[in-house]
């Protein structure tokens, strides 16, 4: 037997309000328990920033086609200081860091950064040791991105 074939037609209209009203604050209550994704501060791009004395990293990657190969670093480098900057990447097991100058007043992209060999496959974390003469040596775990899509031209480092 339905409820409402119970209830007096004068009090079926108020009830029917109240069940809606009630319904729409339960609902309202689920945004409580999901936070705004604005309110955290994330890098919006592949790859992870680094702030270092003097410098900026943004969007730091390595773009490889598998273990132990090639690959480039990719992100880019920010030097609002007065004076160039000398960046050294590396990963372990290469036999020689790369090095970059980041002129001063610059953000410029990094994508000619070749690494020899990296330890790790697409879709792999791996440690990026970013050395300057100012902040010294900084580790940052950075991700390995196939060579895909926009970052496909990068498979085959060169320098």
């Amino acid at each position: 037997m339905d409820i409402l074939a119970l209830v007096t037609t004068r009090a079926a209209s108020p009830l029917r309000a109240t069940a809606l009203a009630a319904a729409g604050l339960i609902a309202s209550g689920c945004t409580v328990f999901s936070p705004v994704q604005t309110e955290y501060d994330y890098p919006p791009a592949d790859g992870v920033n680094l702030s270092m004395d003097g410098l900026e990293l943004r969007g730091l990657a390595i773009v490889g086609a598998g273990a132990d190969g090639p690959g480039v670093v990719i992100g880019q480098a920010v030097n609002s200081s007065a004076s160039a900057v000398d960046v050294s990447f590396s990963v372990e097991g290469a036999s020689a860091p790369a090095d970059v100058t980041v002129p001063a007043g610059s953000g410029d992209a990094l994508s000619e950064v070749p690494i020899e060999s990296i330890p790790g496959a697409p879709g792999d974390n791996v440690q990026l040791v970013v050395s300057t003469p100012e902040a010294g040596q900084n580790i940052v775990t950075v991700p390995v991105l196939a060579p895909v899509g926009y970052y496909e031209e990068l498979a085959t480092p060169t320098g």
